[in-house]
């Protein structure tokens, strides 16, 4: 009996520390970006186009994410989230979106620094994909907030 009535005493406190081992529930911040040809700098010819969900988990520091894309020139040679204000910056690339690239959508995740959870707070981050045909970029998409 009295091993019941402390698992009892002992189980709220246990339970309450693993509140600690993850985000608590909620709305946390949520982006969108939306990549096209268009937001190249310069601009190219591709009939590329994507789309990322992401959402920023604060208490882990970590930025979530799912990526759509299509008619693309060829295989991704490289894609990555960059920033701040990626745009024109060729050095700007700070998460890598890790192959292998075996369909058209991608999940991934990565933690950030304070820094950059900062600059993604702020909607200073892209995302860039990058083909053969486009080594410097076929298709680009700044992450706005949802």
């Amino acid at each position: 009996m009295r091993r019941v009535l402390a698992l009892l005493l002992v189980l709220p406190l246990v339970s309450g520390c693993m509140g600690y081992m993850s985000d608590p529930i909620g709305k946390k911040p949520a982006f969108t970006a939306s990549l096209s040809a268009a937001n190249q700098t310069p601009p190219t010819e591709s009939a590329g186009y994507g789309t990322m969900e992401a959402r920023y988990l604060p208490t882990m520091q970590t930025i979530e994410w799912k990526i759509w894309f299509g008619k693309l020139s060829g295989p991704i040679t490289y894609a990555f989230l960059q920033g701040p204000d990626g745009v024109g910056n060729e050095h700007a690339d700070i998460v890598p979106i890790n192959p292998p690239f075996e369909s058209n959508v991608q999940f991934g995740s990565a933690t950030l620094t304070p820094q950059q959870a900062a600059d993604l707070l702020a909607g200073r981050w892209s995302v860039e994909i990058r083909t053969e045909r486009f080594p410097a970029g076929e298709i680009r998409g700044p992450l706005l907030p949802k």
